[in-house]
């Protein structure tokens, strides 16, 4: 049986909007302290957004035009520009989403969807495919975008799946002809080495403002010397039908008196899968573990760890379109999140949404959304999420306020609500 929702703060979060120190937006609630989000403030000569011709104070019928910058096509990053850009739309903006020739199969009325960036999904990740990916992005996607977007629309690029360099160079070349240039990073750090790491937090600073999904990104940056606005993460989330959770509960051999314990996403050394295994190892009999996702170099030494220790894990390691994806998270007891680092999680977004409980490390925004926390790296702390979460059969509360997301959004880009 799934656990009844907690009604104990039935509003959801707190979020709290503010420009130049002025509260635009407030949404009171009690049980969690209130974002404070401040209008960017990127360093060197700056344009603010009310300085953009016909951008504050303008109608509906002569709002500039809204650009969103997706280059992969697929994941979680894409998932929630498709789900901005569906609100956008129903606001009565016109919207592109720029995005991969090989994206996700996605249904978003109110969205032109344009495959202008050459990344193919189903080729070997390695630097054979990262330079083509470069090159293609140099000579072909940059010249399109800046042909494409016209002088005083908005440009809002999203996420870090092009190198540092590129991203800089994305944003450095949006920012002609008198452009909104807006990013979401969506991960304040680089998983690509040093310098990479160093090109992004040079990107950071040309964009007109910031977009970042967590309270622990707003502080990142703030200690940067750079504001940035905080958004509630929207998510574009498919329900699932009892037939497709039961499809997913036969394939991990789950049957009612078995609680599923779910990792779910890309397995990438630095997610921790390991530290969800060795918990594994002091499970009782009728707890299951199960894993969805692609591997992104971390799913080698945790399948040994598993042979190693015992462990039987139902995985399935590949990409999941994303109806799939959700109808594993819905029909999973408890998601876990044992991270070493993160921003924040479209994976608990997700949950969230589906009503099924998490457990996350206590790092970043992942303490903003998740069920229960643990003490990353921890196994022991783990089970004693797990227990405490399964025990207690409450689900988080899957309310989100779009209205406020779309609010910070379109305050970032210098337009009335």
């Amino acid at each position: 049986m799934r656990p009844e929702t907690d009604q104990t703060n039935p509003e959801g979060p707190s979020f709290r909007a503010t420009v130049n120190g002025d509260v635009a937006v407030t949404t009171e609630r009690v049980a969690e302290p209130a974002r404070k989000p401040a209008h960017a403030a990127p360093s060197g000569p700056q344009r603010k957004p009310e300085d953009v011709p016909g951008r504050l104070g303008s109608t509906p019928s002569d709002h500039p035009e809204i650009h969103l910058f997706e280059p992969s096509g697929y994941a979680g990053v894409f998932q929630h520009a498709c789900r901005l850009g569906q609100l956008l739309g129903q606001s009565g903006r016109r919207v592109v989403l720029h995005t991969g020739h090989e994206h996700e199969e996605v249904r978003i009325e109110g969205v032109d969807l344009c495959p202008c960036s050459w990344w193919p999904r189903h080729r070997d990740v390695g630097a054979r495919r990262s330079g083509a990916i470069a090159r293609r992005f140099v000579s072909r996607t940059l010249p399109h975008l800046h042909a494409a977007v016209p002088p005083g629309a908005v440009l809002h690029v999203e996420g870090i799946a092009a190198a540092g360099a590129l991203t800089l160079l994305a944003l450095s070349v949006a920012r002609f002809r008198d452009r909104l240039v807006i990013y979401s990073p969506h991960d304040t750090f680089s998983r690509r080495g040093r310098v990479d790491g160093a090109l992004l937090r040079l990107a950071l600073r040309v964009p007109h403002a910031i977009i970042v999904y967590s309270d622990a990104d707003v502080e990142v940056l703030r200690h940067r010397g750079l504001e940035a606005y905080c958004s509630p993460l929207v998510q574009l989330v498919p329900e699932a039908s009892d037939d497709e959770r039961l499809k997913w509960r036969y394939e991990w051999r789950a049957g009612s008196d078995v609680s599923v314990v779910l990792f779910a996403g890309c397995i990438r050394p630095e997610k921790r899968l390991d530290v969800l295994i060795e918990s594994a190892r002091h499970w009782p009999a009728n707890r299951r573990l199960a894993v969805v996702g692609e591997d992104r170099g971390g799913w080698a030494h945790c399948a040994e760890l598993a042979e190693a220790y015992g462990v039987d894990v139902a995985a399935r390691v590949e990409f999941l379109e994303l109806a799939e994806f959700a109808a594993a998270i819905s029909a999973a007891d408890l998601v876990v999140l044992p991270y070493d680092k993160a921003s924040q999680s479209g994976v608990l977004a997700v949950a969230r949404q589906l009503g099924t409980p998490t457990a996350a490390a206590n790092v970043g925004g992942l303490r903003e959304l998740a069920s229960q926390t643990f003490e990353a790296g921890d196994p022991h702390d783990l089970n004693r999420a797990i227990d405490a979460q399964l025990a207690c059969a409450v689900a988080p509360d899957p309310s989100l306020d779009e209205n406020l997301a779309i609010t910070v959004h379109l305050l970032a880009y210098g337009q009335s609500a």
